[in-house]
């Protein structure tokens, strides 16, 4: 996938390539993976709606799992790439 310029929180995973605020609502997610880096210290961060770190992503941690609740969810920064949030069942 190349050329993603933004955010497409439609299907499951969501896609996201933009900064700023995804959701206010609470998500149970799974992972969130970076992909397609433009250089080897871009950095990709997410915060939940409290301003607390969810995922800080980079090229020696490409992917973290979560499974969990995030009370929402914020793009902080996205130097390049984009973001795939793999979403769970609520439940």
């Amino acid at each position: 996938m190349a050329a993603v310029f933004l955010n497409d929180i439609g299907s499951n995973p969501w896609i996201l390539a933009e900064k700023g605020v995804v959701t206010a609502k609470s998500v149970k997610a799974y992972s969130f993976t970076y992909h397609e880096p433009d250089e080897t210290d871009h950095v990709a961060e997410l915060s939940d709606v409290h301003g607390r770190l969810v995922a800080r992503l980079d090229s020696t941690i490409r992917s973290q799992r979560c499974n969990g609740w995030v009370h929402g969810l914020t793009v902080d920064r996205l130097d390049s790439g984009y973001v795939l949030v793999s979403l769970t069942d609520k439940g």
